[in-house]
């Protein structure tokens, strides 16, 4: 896949989900305590033209209003840093306020651009975060898909590909509200899987898409059959059904859950939460593994 589409593809994404991931890193990345919010125009024109990826006016619950711009970056680009302080330019003399500047960086590599200038009467830097050293689990325990499916870029630490891909899946599957809102948000989960370069995970996470599709489309299409003269009928045969499948989706839960476990990166009540189970049922499995 070429560079170009490669960009087409993530920007197309990010404009869809822009306010809910933004949101996300302000808070839970960036540390800042946002009281208020506004979103603000994002073309700036004087002898250049300029477009941020993301700028809003922010107070902080400290009471400190500023700007804060935030751009998406695929590529390392040696000149960043001088297209960072042009916007620094731009936005102070249009805006007359202060500017906090991030570069989230998305790909796995580690970045080398530079991120200040030093120079005589010029003191200039802004905040790199590389997208893959945040916990992949603050995106994760979001009730917006459109947050959750960041996690494929975050850091997995001692969490398998396998383990990350089903449980990003699942999240994905219990906050969506629609089917259409579910595939839009798994489609994105593919592409950002490969803007990663992950190829294991993106064969795993294809199958574990494959399966929720499945099983899902078979309920939907079960609850239709129960329109009709047989309907008294065929909901004695889908209850029966639809508890088999409760007990094969409890299993299936059981062994991730397991998995986690053996992996000891989240507390039993992160794995509840995560698993919409209780913590006495987290409990009860760990104590199987002691045994």
């Amino acid at each position: 896949m070429s560079t170009k589409k490669e960009g087409n593809q993530y920007d197309k994404i990010f404009k869809e989900n822009l306010e809910s991931v933004t949101l996300a890193l302000i808070e839970k990345v960036f540390q800042i305590q946002v009281a208020s919010y506004e979103m603000m125009s994002q073309e700036l024109q004087r002898t250049l033209e300029r477009k941020p990826d993301q700028l809003l006016k922010v107070t902080d619950k400290q009471g400190a209003t500023f700007l804060l711009q935030i751009e998406f970056q695929l590529a390392d680009e040696p000149d960043m840093v001088y297209r960072m302080l042009e916007y620094m330019g731009i936005l102070s003399r249009k805006y007359k306020l202060p500017v906090k500047q991030y570069v989230v960086f998305l790909s796995e590599q580690k970045p080398t651009m530079e991120t200040h200038i030093e120079q005589e009467n010029l003191t200039f830097s802004f905040y790199l975060v590389q997208f893959s050293t945040i916990d992949y689990g603050l995106f994760l325990s979001s009730d917006k898909g459109d947050e959750v499916v960041f996690a494929v870029l975050g850091n997995f630490g001692n969490t398998t590909p396998e383990t990350a891909a089903s449980l990003i899946v699942q999240r994905l599957n219990e906050t969506s509200t629609s089917k259409v809102e579910r595939d839009k948000h798994l489609q994105q989960l593919r592409v950002l899987a490969n803007l990663r370069k992950l190829t294991p995970f993106v064969e795993i996470m294809i199958e574990s898409i494959s399966q929720y599709i499945k099983e899902e489309d078979d309920i939907l299409f079960k609850r239709g059959e129960q329109k009709g003269e047989e309907r008294g009928r065929l909901e004695g045969r889908l209850e029966g059904r639809l508890e088999g499948r409760l007990e094969g989706k409890l299993e299936e839960k059981t062994v991730t859950i397991l998995k986690f476990l053996k992996d000891g990166m989240l507390t039993t009540q992160q794995l509840a939460s995560y698993f919409d189970v209780t913590e006495e049922f987290i409990e009860s499995l760990r104590q199987t593994l002691d045994k």
